[in-house]
């Protein structure tokens, strides 16, 4: 009999049968129970279609996003319910692969495609000219944000805030400590997907500011560097890192480790090239 989720199928075979049966029984009963989640969500969603369809409704201003801007909103958003309203919830509490799973679609799924989306300046069209001129002021005034947003020295906080929380909540103590305490684990998820989008931001935005093409090919592979260490040490520990799924054997911790090396591995190439083609067209550029 087919597994009803090809996720289920995938890592079924890195824990006991016993848990992988359990497992897929209940997995079609695992979709939308976060409330605060999908309130949070919801509340995103209403500012977001406000602030487009004020942006549709004016003859006057343009568009502050582009339509594939808009659609990158939209499947940032399918990407976040994939990760926290989904069978891959569920599955996360039983099997560390599919919570690796989860943590690498916030990081290389949900926060590139935010970070490209320009989501903010959709939303900022839901409220008054009068709050958006408050929420920006009050946004100038923090210490360093106005020297932030033009130098390059804010591209390499980026890229340490990133790494830091991605290593912090892969501490064993750090990992098992919010599997065992709600407002933790959501506190990791907030804090690794805030991470991750401000990374992304600084190297989708690089050449227009605060970090030239060339600097962000040497950060993009320093981090991924880094991530491949990271899942080298999950990958080859000779035993179970973490208490809440020292009961799945050693399959499941390797394939976690292999999750996080490969498909992010992909995503830090496709990226590095992406800026080294941005950099050898500007050369071009400044040639001619």
């Amino acid at each position: 009999m087919r597994r009803p989720l090809f996720l289920s199928a995938a890592v079924a075979g890195t824990a006991s049968p016993a848990l992988a049966h359990d497992a897929g029984s209940a997995v079609w009963t695992s979709w939308f129970g976060d409330p605060p989640v999908e309130a949070l969500l919801a509340i995103l969603l209403a500012l977001y279609l406000t602030g487009l369809v004020t942006m549709l409704s004016s003859r006057h201003q343009k568009w502050a996003v582009s339509k594939g801007r808009v659609l990158a909103f939209f499947a940032a958003v399918l990407a976040l319910v994939l990760a926290l309203l989904s069978p891959v919830d569920a599955l996360s509490e039983e099997l560390f692969s599919v919570h690796m799973f989860q943590h690498l679609l916030l990081i290389l799924a949900v926060a590139p495609l935010l970070a490209y989306s320009n989501g903010h300046l959709v939303v900022l069209r839901a409220f008054s000219i009068s709050t958006r001129r408050s929420i920006g002021q009050a946004i100038a005034a923090i210490p360093g944000m106005k020297q932030a947003a033009h130098k390059e020295v804010a591209a390499w906080i980026a890229a340490g805030l990133f790494v830091t929380t991605m290593w912090f909540w892969h501490i064993p103590a750090a990992y098992d400590w919010a599997l065992g305490n709600e407002a933790v684990h959501v506190c990791e998820h907030i804090t690794l997907l805030v991470a991750a989008t401000f990374f992304w931001r600084v190297v989708l935005t690089s050449g227009k500011r605060r970090l030239s093409p060339a600097m962000a090919v040497v950060l993009v592979s320093l981090v991924g560097i880094q991530g491949s260490f990271l899942s080298a040490l999950i990958m080859f520990a000779p035993h179970p890192l973490y208490a809440a799924y020292s009961g799945n054997g050693l399959d499941d911790q390797v394939l976690a480790g292999v999750l996080m090396c490969i498909p992010a591995s992909f995503v830090y190439l496709g990226s590095t090239i992406w800026a080294l083609s941005r950099m050898l067209g500007n050369s071009r550029t400044h040639v001619r």
